[in-house]
């Protein structure tokens, strides 16, 4: 007559059980892994462009190299498609293919020399990375602070987004105001101004200094 094992059976619940405890404690973590692997490659970006942003700054270079040089790197970190087609709303959806891509290289250059004059100002500062939140699907917000010689410090946290396939830029909140809010607004302005004609925006984004 076989002998039955008797201790297999309760051997196996006990690996089941186990197992599935394992499993349980595994899914609340799976977010937090995925935020911190987000949050490293957006801090990661962010202290790659703060250093080569203060190394432009305090280069020497004429204006116009500046702000050449400025706008490779918004071409080279921020997601200025996402960020174009932000500042011009609902226009962006209606706009021919060719536009688009007009009116994308047209506001690149035009946020380069505007924000170029800007950060001219900030000769011998330095950029300080002071900590990473979930911004959800919005993004991880990199927070720096802006350290200037005899004044006051400020606040600029940098909305990372890896939407395009990478980790990019899509926009700056200084001091509490979101750059892209304004964008949007200012843009939403100069679109009306023209009759709502993206071709005439466009042209007119070319001409400004």
């Amino acid at each position: 007559m076989p002998i039955s094992d008797t201790t297999t059976a309760p051997c196996l619940s006990r690996r089941r059980v186990l197992g599935l405890l394992l499993a349980a404690c595994a899914v609340p973590l799976l977010p937090r892994v995925a935020f911190a692997t987000a949050a490293d490659r957006a801090v990661a970006l962010v202290t790659s462009i703060s250093a080569e942003l203060t190394q432009l700054v305090n280069s020497g270079r004429s204006e116009a190299q500046m702000y050449a040089e400025f706008e490779r790197l918004l071409a080279r970190y921020a997601d200025m498609p996402a960020v174009a087609a932000a500042t011009l709303g609902p226009a962006w959806r209606g706009a021919s293919n060719a536009q688009k891509q007009a009116y994308v290289a047209a506001f690149q250059s035009y946020l380069a020399r505007k924000y170029g004059r800007q950060f001219r100002e900030y000769r011998n500062a330095s950029i300080n990375v002071t900590g990473a939140r979930d911004a959800g699907k919005a993004g991880v917000l990199v927070q720096t602070t802006v350290v200037r010689p005899g004044q006051a410090n400020i606040a600029v946290d940098w909305q990372i987004s890896d939407r395009s396939g990478s980790p990019r830029a899509v926009n700056l909140i200084i001091e509490g105001v979101s750059m892209l809010a304004n964008e949007r607004a200012e843009i939403g302005a100069m679109l009306d101004a023209q009759g709502g004609s993206i071709d005439r925006l466009t042209a007119e984004l070319k001409g400004r200094a």
